[in-house]
């Protein structure tokens, strides 16, 4: 969501927050092109040892692809680490391969070296403010959209007028002092932190407030909105008593899971809450 974030050490777009290579290798040539006004896919394909000095922007544009034989030179061009390497091969094949399979083990790959490299921050208890009102963190996912206005006017009815402008406003306000929000270089908002998740430190009746404003959400959905733009879907298990933990544990990591793969989209154009929810409808009875 929003501008990649840019890796500290390599000081380029962090290869770790993408799920599409040629996301990627856009992001890498626009990023060097605003910093030096001379870089050229000429000078990237000279740095890359690659035979033709426009094989990057024929690969960005999907006329060309990475093979095995030029995995190695772009790794090179793109001056990877060791680990950077490993997850853009992955990357690569995850993309190029149709086998559903493989393209699951891709996944699989891809999955694990963005959990040993994003983390997501947890939410502290100084930070919980945000939680009092349910658009607060709406306006943040908001902020990383690609089309966002900083304008209260557009805010407040891109919220479907459940806000006012000067909530909106007043919002915005407060994720920068809580620096869940800051102003890049240009003076733009942007997220400090790309993936958030809860913590301990969170006052329990917070959470519980504001699933109860998403739960009511959710049952205005079913009446409101398309099939096309919601998805509601459960099942009915019966499950023994010793593996409930186990099934939230699963809930968990897929919860994880949809952050970190979808969670840092640079094309987003809509903020959606993706609920997931177990709880008993029967009674034991003695």
């Amino acid at each position: 969501m929003g501008e990649k974030v840019v890796s500290e050490v390599s000081n380029r777009p962090n290869l770790f927050d993408y799920f599409d290579y040629r996301d990627f290798l856009q992001d890498f040539y626009h990023f060097h092109k605003k910093r030096n006004s001379a870089y050229s896919y000429r000078l990237f394909a000279r740095k890359a040892k690659l035979g033709s000095p426009n094989y990057l922007k024929l690969v960005v544009d999907g006329k060309r692809r990475i093979t095995d034989r030029t995995l190695y030179q772009f790794s090179r061009g793109l001056g990877l680490s060791r680990d950077e390497e490993k997850y853009f091969r992955e990357l690569v094949m995850y993309q190029e391969v149709s086998d559903p399979d493989s393209k699951d083990q891709h996944l699989k790959a891809l999955m694990k070296y963005q959990e040993k490299q994003r983390t997501p921050t947890p939410l502290t208890e100084t930070r919980s403010r945000v939680l009092a009102d349910w658009y607060h963190l709406v306006i943040r996912e908001l902020v990383a959209t690609k089309n966002f206005k900083e304008d209260p006017t557009w805010i407040a009815k891109r919220l479907g007028g459940k806000i006012s402008e000067a909530q909106a406003t007043e919002s915005v306000e407060l994720l920068l002092q809580l620096r869940l929000l800051k102003r890049n270089s240009e003076g733009r908002l942007e997220q400090m932190e790309p993936l958030l998740t809860s913590s301990g430190d969170v006052p329990g009746h917070l959470l519980r407030s504001l699933h109860r404003v998403y739960l009511r959400k959710a049952l205005a959905s079913i009446f409101s909105l398309p099939s096309g733009k919601r998805e509601m879907s459960g099942l009915l298990l019966a499950i023994p008593a010793h593996r409930v933990k186990e099934v939230k544990e699963e809930i968990k990591e897929f919860r994880k899971k949809m952050n970190r793969k979808y969670g840092m989209d640079k094309n987003a154009e809509e903020v959606f809450f993706a609920g997931l929810y177990l709880f008993p409808v029967t009674q034991k009875t003695e």
